[in-house]
């Protein structure tokens, strides 16, 4: 599947809903990121974005990221050291397992929203947020690769 055909088939202002919701209750802050390249390892490729996307600057360190390369048909989900602690590679897995599914059954946008309320269940659990405002570190819309010329 083609980046744009997959972008189309996403309804954003869901997803961006999911977002909102998630971060509504915690400190943390989940983002979305999808690529047109292809990615053989989506792992060390969300390792790269969540670092130069900064995500390791948010205060508690429980960014969480949800990387997609649909051109490979791969995925990774990746917690800060604050958020990981508490689940490890089973939550991160369990997140994977139901996107996963949900993608196979082509249900592009349920998976993901399906995703980030498990990821915002996490982030509730164990960065709870209090009476005090939040800020919210990082923008919640869907990031996409801007395109190489040529591409």
């Amino acid at each position: 599947m083609t980046h744009d055909e997959f972008n189309a088939l996403l309804d954003e202002p869901a997803i961006v809903a999911a977002i909102r919701e998630a971060e509504a209750r915690s400190t943390g802050e989940v983002r979305v990121l999808v690529t047109h390249r292809p990615v053989p390892d989506p792992l060390a490729e969300a390792r790269r974005r969540f670092a130069a996307l900064g995500m390791e600057r948010t205060a508690q360190r429980n960014g969480v990221l949800v990387f997609i390369a649909p051109k490979s048909r791969t995925f990774a989900i990746l917690g800060d050291t604050g958020i990981h602690r508490h689940g490890g590679d089973e939550l991160w897995g369990g997140v994977a397992g139901a996107m996963g599914t949900a993608f196979r059954n082509g249900e592009w946008t349920a998976g993901l929203v399906r995703a980030i309320r498990m990821i915002g269940e996490e982030l509730a659990r164990h960065f709870p947020r209090t009476h005090e405002p939040d800020l919210n570190e990082l923008p919640d819309a869907i990031l996409r690769d801007p395109r190489e010329p040529g591409e």
